[in-house]
């Protein structure tokens, strides 16, 4: 799939369904059977028609129509809510950076910061900057120091104890 951002990250029924299953907690359904279900059958699809790359956008509409057809328009309209609002969010999120300069948010650079830095796959620097942009978002914070997302994302990494994974360089012998 292609990702907003350019870079490119297989399909991942267990995220989609992480994604419908918040839609479907914003209006009290209990369904998680058939969101795991709905997204294997959008993966299933996708295999079948042979889409090596398509758009998260596009699997993003398509997962509306499956739940629009499944009876499920509620989730549908509070999936829509969710991600125009996210969109809102990042558009007002700012880093500023030593010496004061202050750029755009961009989560794709933060994903591809963990994984140079602590040698992880792009997978998790994605969900790593994932959820340090969640909590940002819902902070409501507006402007973030450089410093304090460096923080958050070696607190993330240390949490989950990536720290440990990543291979110590020992002097050579002599």
């Amino acid at each position: 799939m292609i990702k907003a951002d350019g870079t490119e990250e297989a399909f991942c029924p267990g995220k989609l369904t992480g994604a419908m299953l918040h839609g479907m907690r914003d209006v009290g359904a209990d369904r998680a059977c058939e969101a795991r279900q709905f997204a294997l059958a959008i993966g299933i699809y996708l295999k079948r028609a042979g889409w090596k790359r398509i758009s998260t956008a596009a699997v993003f509409e398509m997962t509306l129509r499956v739940l629009h057809s499944s009876a499920l328009s509620a989730v549908a309209r509070s999936l829509e809510d969710h991600r125009t609002r996210r969109g809102q969010a990042r558009q007002q999120l700012r880093i500023r950076h030593e010496g004061g300069k202050v750029t755009l948010w961009d989560k794709g650079w933060l994903a591809e910061l963990a994984q140079r830095s602590w040698f992880l796959t792009p997978t998790t620097g994605r969900i790593l900057a994932g959820e340090i942009e969640r909590d940002l978002l819902g902070f409501g914070a507006s402007v973030v120091s450089r410093r304090d997302i460096l923080d958050r994302l070696n607190a993330r990494v240390a949490e989950y104890g990536l720290a440990d994974a990543v291979p110590v360089h020992l002097p050579a012998a002599d």
